[in-house]
């Protein structure tokens, strides 16, 4: 395979094949001269444009990357950043390489997931996007091509190229950013240059909606409303319908406003859905079932009575102790009553 870059970086880094490419950018599959085995996704930065806007724009997002990555680097779902290089005004971002098919192949070639997929993965994006979030960057382009699966089945989310960082303190209204989008999965305000927090949620519902329907967004159809039309195309749970749907919609105010409140209504639902355990299921299926306190009422009673009953036994002389101490004395007294019958 022809990779563009025959040489070796850094003294370390030896290019051995093309991963995939993007406007700016073309990514390789590096092997580690100093440890055999271990490889690397190098990023490599292309600024051949003739463009000078287009050059200050690429190294912005270069620059940008390269920060908000160090920051990510404790995420364990996104991949590992392990340095930057500059050679000959050219720049390479060394990451963990991560072996396995991204979910967009994933859905190509099964042609849909099952519900318990989508939801295990609903799950798993939502803690990574927390993350994400709390660092104050939207990453603005969530996607099945930016989703891999490993041959572990762990999920990780790639491609910050397109993130944008949120000062919090800035309070001024921002100028529209760099029009960073993948058409389909973004929601109108990013598309004008206004991403939100909840642009990222949008892009997931997208995702998910496509995983489940196995439809891409350019296949769905959009109501007069701007929302999108996708529940006849999925044989899907109401409760799981009803998130991804609110996940989805044209006004970022309708939608979940962050992952916060995305997870505690995932958490609510699915939590209600699942079967009560095995108590809950044996009390609901005997009509006499009791509480602990009851039982232990039923426990003192019935052993109240049975001592009662013993102590009656025993003063009537029917139990066999009594009879046999009786009999006894009974013997003890017959010499006693011969003897006066002597006399």
């Amino acid at each position: 395979m022809n990779t563009g870059i025959s040489k070796i970086l850094g003294g370390r880094y030896e290019i051995v094949a093309l991963l995939g490419e993007g406007g700016f950018s073309r990514t390789y599959l590096a092997n580690d001269l100093f440890q055999s085995g271990v490889q690397y996704a190098v990023k490599h930065f292309i600024f051949s444009s003739g463009n000078q806007n287009e050059v200050v724009t690429a190294k912005q997002l270069f620059q940008r990357e390269v920060t908000i990555l160090k920051n990510l680097n404790g995420h364990p779902q996104i991949p590992k950043f392990y340095e930057y290089l500059e050679e000959n005004q050219e720049f390479y971002l060394i990451q963990q390489y991560i072996q396995g098919n991204t979910l967009s192949k994933e859905i190509k070639s099964r042609q849909k997931l099952e519900e318990p997929e989508v939801i295990k993965i609903l799950d798993k994006l939502i803690n990574i996007l927390l993350f994400v979030h709390s660092n104050n960057i939207i990453h603005r382009d969530i996607k099945p091509d930016n989703i891999i699966v490993d041959d572990h089945d762990n999920l990780f989310l790639i491609d910050f190229g397109a993130v944008k960082e949120i000062i919090v303190r800035n309070t001024r209204l921002q100028k529209p950013g760099t029009q960073i989008y993948t058409q389909g999965y973004s929601p109108v305000e990013q598309m004008r240059g206004y991403p939100q927090f909840n642009s990222d949620i949008y892009a997931l519902g997208m995702t998910l909606i496509e995983a489940i329907t196995g439809l891409e967004p350019q296949a769905l159809t959009i109501d007069n409303l701007g929302e999108v039309v996708w529940r006849d195309k999925a044989d899907v749970s109401n409760w799981l319908a009803s998130i991804l749907s609110k996940m989805v919609r044209y006004e970022s105010n309708a939608r979940y406003q962050s992952v916060t409140e995305l997870q505690k209504d995932f958490n609510v639902s699915l939590s209600a859905t699942k079967l009560p355990n095995t108590k809950m299921m044996a009390a609901s299926l005997n009509p006499y079932s009791t509480s602990g306190e009851s039982i232990s009422n039923i426990i003192l009673y019935l052993i109240l009575s049975l001592l009662s009953i013993i102590a009656i036994l025993y003063a009537a002389g029917l139990l066999p102790e009594k009879r046999d101490n009786e009999l006894k004395k009974q013997q003890s007294l017959l010499p006693e009553i011969a003897l006066m019958v002597d006399v």
